[in-house]
């Protein structure tokens, strides 16, 4: 290459010291020296694109790796790492790291998987995990550029022949892998019944996944082995209490005896799990005004993933993207499985017990409007599952099920903006603790409450609802600042310029605000008896006002069940071999106010009654 490089120089000093054109005119009918100049020339660069041909050749041949990243969920990055030999990809590494780890984590799998499988970075994406799988695929499309290829390059691949399924027969079906169906498989399968879990998403766990995962469970031996004091009365009293605000509907089935009942298999619960394999550490308080110490957090994992993990041990056969959609029944109307869809083909799955732990309905507006209809003006965001679209309430109405028809939105905080910046969102949410304001200006509720609140911001009527900043705290006051340009911020150097930007009641407004930095000074929230170590005071200008919404997980109604899990008629009486646990059941619980570690529980408990129940169907 040194020889090639140095006769490459020679020929253009000698052409410069000549004077004479690299291209002499084409009327020249002599062969001149300029001509053999530009021969030798062309010669060495034509050596010069073979050279270079070869190197890309055989870097090819040998191999090559590359990196590539691109914006995921959240504004998390997501990196893929290709490494490919000749037209083949080789290994496909993808870190989604910043990814919810049961969602778009466990998506991320899946599309290395499919893209090492079809030898192509177009892959189908991920149902419930689109932005992810979107992500993915263009961090590999743009790490195959980095290698100067594209997905043209790669060899195409045949697709493999699609299996062909037929009816299937087992003693418990269970329709979805959360907490409620992961507990209901692992309860039946103990029992010794072969059991049958369907998901109709490419990853398990649903909205359970997405969870923190904490059950609530006074009287367990965890608190006895701690020292920690509680009883089932008290958190049965405090649930019934919190509910019976304002707000609270005399019709919406809430039922006391129900929140006992479950309340009372939470000790036993907690025994069960940790015969199979969770592993709790010293409970922790999350109520917001109690304080006990009743949250149980298994330390060695996930739930869904520990609940998996024991079925795959015990037995249970995981069909994923197997989507029911219909519920079979016999002459006398009892249930007898399910009609399921996979892979574009139609089969039955038979069985003596069916459970449904099909989750809520939260990603359905049709089912949203029937059962939580709220003021038009009031905006809510779902952070649930893609999956929750309330197809197993509606299958078993369609057999004659009972539903709740009073349902609601279960949420415990609100999201800052529409949740899609990220600076925003750290700024902690319903966590910061700024002081909250309606649309007139006016304070509300006891912001250190946040569940208590939910009702307020669902059912007030007086959205849109703002937290209000100052710059006392430096790292907020610099989010703040560099976000003034984002729609749900408004800022203003004065207290009441920030007033009259969003047309407050400005005296009432004034009069709020006054009254809660009050408190830095005698420690005491006059309004609403917030916790003064938690408040965020707004003394320093600039100000800003930050427009928030609630959030909502799931939803509260779903069918009507009895302390046995077996889904009933409107009559009363029992549907035969179905039964139903966790969101998919849950109306009896809430009226509008959520209790914080209360899902898990509910999921687990039900969803343990339902297997064993299943397992036991003649």
């Amino acid at each position: 290459m040194f020889v090639f490089w140095k006769d490459v120089w020679y020929i253009f000093h000698k052409v410069a010291k000549s004077n004479q054109s690299v291209f002499p005119a084409r009327r020249h009918s002599k062969k001149g020296k300029g001509f053999f100049i530009m021969k030798k020339l062309t010669a060495l660069l034509l050596s010069l694109c073979m050279v270079l041909t070869m190197a890309c050749a055989t870097a090819l041949a040998e191999g090559k790796t590359a990196s590539a990243t691109a914006e995921g969920f959240g504004g998390g990055s997501v990196m893929v790492t290709l490494s490919v030999d000749g037209d083949k990809l080789v290994n496909v590494e993808i870190d989604a790291t910043s990814q919810t780890d049961s969602i778009g984590g466990a998506a991320a799998k899946v599309l290395a998987e499919q893209m090492l499988a079809n030898n192509s970075v177009e892959v189908d994406g991920v149902t419930a995990a689109t932005v992810t799988s979107d992500a993915v695929k263009a961090a590999a499309a743009a790490a195959l550029a980095e290698l100067g290829l594209t997905n043209a390059d790669l060899a195409k691949v045949e697709a493999a022949e699609k299996e062909t399924y037929t009816d299937l027969t087992c003693d418990v079906l269970v329709i979805g892998t959360g907490a409620a169906g992961g507990a209901a498989a692992m309860a039946a399968a103990e029992a010794g019944a072969k059991v049958i879990a369907i998901e109709k998403l490419a990853t398990i766990g649903g909205t359970s996944a997405m969870a923190g995962g904490g059950i609530a469970a006074p009287e367990s031996s965890e608190q006895k082995k701690y020292g920690i004091e509680d009883t089932c009365e008290a958190y049965v009293d405090l649930w019934v209490e919190y509910n019976h605000n304002e707000y609270f509907r005399e019709d919406s089935g809430m039922d006391e005896d129900r929140i006992r009942f479950v309340v009372g298999q939470a000790a036993g619960l907690i025994d069960w799990l940790e015969e199979n394999g969770f592993e709790f550490g010293r409970p922790m308080s999350f109520d917001l005004i109690e304080g006990v110490d009743r949250f149980h957090y298994a330390s060695n994992g996930k739930p869904t993933d520990l609940l998996y993990a024991k079925n795959q041990e015990l037995g249970v056969e995981y069909w994923l993207e197997t989507k029911a959609t219909a519920l079979l029944t016999d002459e006398n109307g009892n249930c007898i499985g399910a009609t399921v869809e996979k892979d574009g083909q139609t089969f039955n799955i038979y069985a003596k017990g069916t459970v449904l732990a099909t989750g809520g309905f939260g990603n359905n507006q049709e089912m949203m409007e029937r059962f939580t209809p709220v003021d038009a003006a009031q905006v809510a965001y779902f952070y649930g599952s893609a999956g929750q679209t309330g197809e197993g309430i509606l299958m078993a109405e369609d057999i004659g099920a009972a539903v709740y028809e009073k349902g609601a939105r279960l949420g415990m905080s609100y999201v800052v903006g529409d949740g899609t910046n990220a600076e925003l969102t750290s700024l902690g949410g319903p966590w910061s603790q700024a002081p909250i304001v309606d649309n007139t200006g006016v304070r509300f509720v006891n912001e250190y409450c946040h569940s208590l609140n939910y009702p307020s911001l669902i059912y007030r009527h007086a959205a849109p609802y703002y937290c209000i900043y100052g710059s006392d705290r430096e790292d907020y006051a610099a989010i703040l600042a560099n976000n003034v340009d984002d729609p749900a911020v408004t800022s203003a150097d004065t207290l009441e310029e920030l007033a009259d930007k969003l047309g407050f009641d400005k005296q009432a407004f004034l009069d709020c605000i006054a009254v809660y930095n009050a408190a830095k000074d005698t420690g005491v929230d006059a309004a609403f008896g917030a916790r003064v170590d938690f408040m965020n005071f707004a003394t320093v200008g600039p100000f800003y006002a930050v427009q928030i919404a609630p959030q909502y997980t799931g939803t509260i109604g779903g069918v009507v069940t009895d302390t046995s899990a077996q889904v009933l008629r409107a009559d009363g009486t029992v549907i035969g071999g179905l039964y139903a646990a966790g969101e998919a059941s849950n109306g009896a619980l809430y009226d509008l106010v959520y209790m914080s570690g209360s899902s898990f529980l509910n999921a687990l408990s039900m969803g343990r009654i339902a297997g064993e129940n299943a397992a036991n169907q003649q």
